[in-house]
């Protein structure tokens, strides 16, 4: 970052809207090449934005997606506890659906073990997909 700080003021924003430009074209389908030639950069450059501006992407999306799970999984603890009640008294409904919180849990924050489908023998399962094309009406 500290090669940031010798920049002129607002070479930043300028540079991010060109990386923005340049995906945009690249998302249209553009080349390297034809990004370059329209925004005024080098091929590299143009490369380097591109990659630049999908990897702030990814973060930004990492970042709303944690957030999104922090938030359901929030919700699972009020109605874990709105549940407790019920649960200690022994009712097989709330008891069956704090069961269904906890199996949400597990799903939303990965704590299961990935399932595993073998054949019969306990070998590979195969399976075949078929593709059928639908004719208009």
């Amino acid at each position: 970052m500290s090669s940031h700080r010798n920049r002129p003021l607002g070479e930043d924003a300028k540079r991010r809207d060109r990386a923005a430009k340049a995906l945009e074209l690249r998302i249209l389908g553009a080349s390297y090449r034809q990004i370059a030639a329209q925004v005024g950069i080098s091929e590299r450059t143009a490369y380097l934005d591109v990659q630049d501006e999908l990897a702030r992407l990814d973060k930004l999306i990492h970042g709303k997606a944690e957030r999104l799970r922090d938030l359901e999984a929030r919700r699972l603890d009020h109605y874990q506890l709105a549940l407790a009640p019920g649960i200690r008294a022994g009712d097989p409904r709330a008891v069956l659906a704090g069961v269904r919180c906890l199996e949400r849990r597990a799903k939303l924050l990965g704590l299961d073990a990935p399932q595993q489908l073998a054949g019969v023998d306990g070998g590979p399962l195969t399976i075949r997909i078929e593709h059928q094309e639908l004719k208009d009406e």
